[in-house]
């Protein structure tokens, strides 16, 4: 009744904002369930009229399978059939498998109530094989259509029970009141055992369903958490090897002073003693000025020392035997540095990097195929 209320209260909303489309679907969803069914009907009709001016192709024959089962629930069994007919034409017409599926659900019971099982039958058969075609392979579809084939398979035992109900009202012209009374009721104990195992089943499968979407849950979750310490690993790595490569061009630019000092002091040597002096006096003056900026570059140095002292004490645990020269050339190339960048902060040439990469790389017995910097960079 709340739902009822509900889809209600938003018909009339939208058809205050004459919004159609909204008012079909709420009239539609008016007339899901059973009860008062000439109203319901009406709020059909008046939907299937919106519908045909929206064209709304599928919303008609989502209509006309809700009439057919009003009609069912009203006992009006031909005006159901007929109007589950034109649901499946529309369906059909679509290529809507859902709605044609509901359409064999609905014309099953009709062909029940009216007696014919056979049609009943065939229309539940139908709707199985339709169903099991719309399904996927996945292990979530694979548990939904077996939810569905139990449904199937009790849909089914209860129309062969009404069909077995049916042959022991005719028996009972023929057999004593007593005997027929302990058949029907021998009968039903079946069923009703059949049936409460069969849902037992049903309750067994809905509950593998809903354990297997939560570790679906908590995979994803561990997957998230996974690139998160990935891309702060990744973070701190950049900042490490940005650091790195300041402190190279702080390396490169007091290379640059020293010269610089030198040449004055060359300069020095072809002055006489007057003039001496003021010249020691300004570099005196260039060094001072050079000295101020120096405490920064130190602790430029200290935060990198930091930074790396768990990864040589990883380093050493794994590879005891590496030299201090080996555990500064792993330092620097774990930060991704070029060998032209290493030469600057180490004052050796290329070439002698190169030689302490083969001799480090010896030391970590690493074959050839497999990446130095990629091996360093997973401490």
């Amino acid at each position: 009744m709340f739902f009822g209320r509900e889809f209600f209260d938003l018909a009339i909303v939208n058809r205050a904002q004459r919004n159609l489309k909204e008012i079909a679907t709420n009239l539609n969803n008016l007339c899901l369930y059973q009860g008062d069914t000439e109203k319901k009907l009406s709020f059909i009709q008046e939907a299937i009229a919106i519908n045909k001016n929206l064209d709304a192709q599928w919303s008609l024959g989502e209509n006309y399978n809700n009439m057919g089962k009003q009609y069912y629930f009203g006992e009006q069994y031909s005006k159901a059939l007929e109007a589950l007919q034109k649901a499946y034409e529309y369906a059909h017409n679509i290529g809507a498998k859902e709605l044609i599926c509901d359409y064999y659900e609905y014309s099953s019971w009709v062909y029940a109530a009216i007696g014919d099982y056979d049609q009943a039958y065939k229309r539940l058969s139908q709707m199985y094989a339709l169903s099991k075609e719309l399904q996927s392979s996945n292990k979530l579809r694979n548990i939904e259509q077996e939810i569905s084939y139990k449904r199937y398979q009790d849909q089914k035992y209860a129309t062969e029970m009404q069909e077995q109900t049916y042959k022991i009202e005719l028996l009972k012209r023929n057999l004593w009141l007593l005997g027929s009374i302990l058949i029907l009721g021998l009968a039903f104990s079946i069923f009703l055992y059949k049936w409460y195992k069969r849902r037992k089943g049903l309750q067994l499968i809905e509950a593998r369903y809903q354990l297997e979407l939560s570790q679906r849950e908590i995979s994803e979750l561990k997957l998230h958490q996974q690139e998160l310490e990935l891309q702060n690993v990744q973070s701190a790595l950049d900042s490490s090897q940005q650091e790195v490569t300041s402190f190279a061009v702080f390396l490169r630019s007091r290379n640059e002073l020293l010269g610089k000092i030198r040449e004055m002091i060359k300069e020095g040597y072809r002055m006489d003693n007057q003039a001496l002096v003021p010249h020691l006096k300004k570099v005196n003056a260039f060094i001072s000025q050079y000295q101020s900026g120096d405490k920064t570059n130190n602790t430029l140095l200290l935060n990198i020392e930091e930074k790396n002292k768990e990864f040589i004490e990883k380093l050493t645990k794994e590879h005891p035997n590496l030299t201090q020269g080996e555990k500064y050339l792993a330092t620097m190339l774990r930060v991704n540095l070029s060998t032209k960048e290493i030469s600057m902060i180490s004052g050796n040439s290329p070439k002698t990097i190169n030689m302490n990469r083969y001799r480090l790389r010896k030391a970590l017995n690493l074959p050839t195929e497999k990446d130095l910097v990629e091996y360093l960079q997973n401490f």
